[in-house]
């Protein structure tokens, strides 16, 4: 999909203020401000009249300066180097595959996390991020031998993370649409939430007024009973379907023989479904390329997913 940019104020809420960082990095308040005043060592996005915010990457160029400063190097100097340093990292902190992505997950940095998957969202763009760093990295994290730490597991870790990601390329979303807001449904069982996430958000990113409908039996409510509360509103436009067993095989016959929706199966163990009115694709990229070549053949459909 398009290059989503990260809107900066669903970020707001990781800045820290100068007390914060002081009693972090182990430098006075009045330090920080004179390197800010200095050397530009200050908040990146400060604008004027504003109390000091210092974002991760702030942070991150002071880590730096202080790190040369006690290796013996001038201020002067320690401060050209983190700021041509933290510049050249701030380009290349896009993961060149998912074992890199496994890495930072299990270096227990949140922030760094995000950091690693917005640049990848902005380099690649969701769809892509998803498929080809996101989901092996979970997988890998999933099925690794051994027991987890309590309040940390990685792959948890992981996933949050990406939603969080997600929340914010949907927040960013163009104002003019592709699409002329058709309703799309989205079902998906616990296992498939994530990738779920991945196709409403880049459908959304077009234009589609996209919901999320459970496909578990949560409080004894069964997917069609949400399904029939969702079409008061309208029966949507298409159908996409995350899940695999005979519960979703009859979870789909019964939608269609009901309301006639036009279905789209996501996953290599999705059920096979005989019915002209279900379509079956293996990835999720495969799953927002279709719907957009019904909703909105004039997308440019070799971006979605793609760097």
């Amino acid at each position: 999909m398009p290059r989503a940019l990260i809107e900066q104020s669903a970020l707001g809420d990781r800045s820290r203020t100068v007390s914060s960082v002081s009693d972090e990095l182990g430098v006075s308040a009045s330090t920080l401000r004179t390197w800010e005043r200095r050397y530009g060592l200050g908040p990146a996005r400060r604008e004027a009249g504003a109390r000091r915010r210092y974002l991760p990457e702030d942070i991150e160029r002071l880590r730096t300066m202080i790190h040369h400063v006690r290796a013996g190097m001038p201020a002067a100097e320690a401060a050209k180097r983190a700021l041509s340093e933290r510049s050249r990292l701030s380009h290349s902190t896009c993961p060149d595959n998912a074992a890199q992505l496994r890495t930072v997950v299990l270096s227990d940095d949140y922030d760094r996390l995000e950091e690693v998957l917005e640049a990848a969202v902005a380099s690649h763009g969701l769809v892509h991020t998803w498929s080809r760093f996101v989901d092996p990295a979970l997988k890998s994290l999933r099925t690794t031998p051994g027991a987890d730490p309590v309040g940390t597991t990685p792959a948890i870790m992981l996933a949050n993370a990406f939603q969080r990601v997600c929340r914010s390329v949907y927040r960013s979303r163009p104002t003019r649409a592709l699409v002329g807001g058709d309703r799309i449904a989205i079902i998906t069982d616990a296992l498939h939430e994530t990738p779920a996430q991945v196709v409403g958000v880049a459908l959304a990113w077009y234009g589609c007024e996209v919901r999320v409908l459970s496909s578990e039996n949560y409080g004894g409510v069964s997917t069609t009973e949400r399904f029939r509360d969702y079409v008061r509103a309208g029966v949507p436009a298409l159908t996409v379907v995350l899940g695999c067993g005979s519960s979703c095989e009859k979870t789909v016959e019964s939608l269609v023989a009901r309301y006639g929706v036009p279905v789209i199966m996501v996953g290599a163990d999705s059920p096979d479904v005989l019915s002209p009115h279900v379509q079956r694709v293996r990835t999720i990229s495969a799953c927002v390329e279709e719907v957009l070549a019904l909703l909105a053949p004039q997308a440019d459909l070799q971006l979605v997913g793609r760097s």
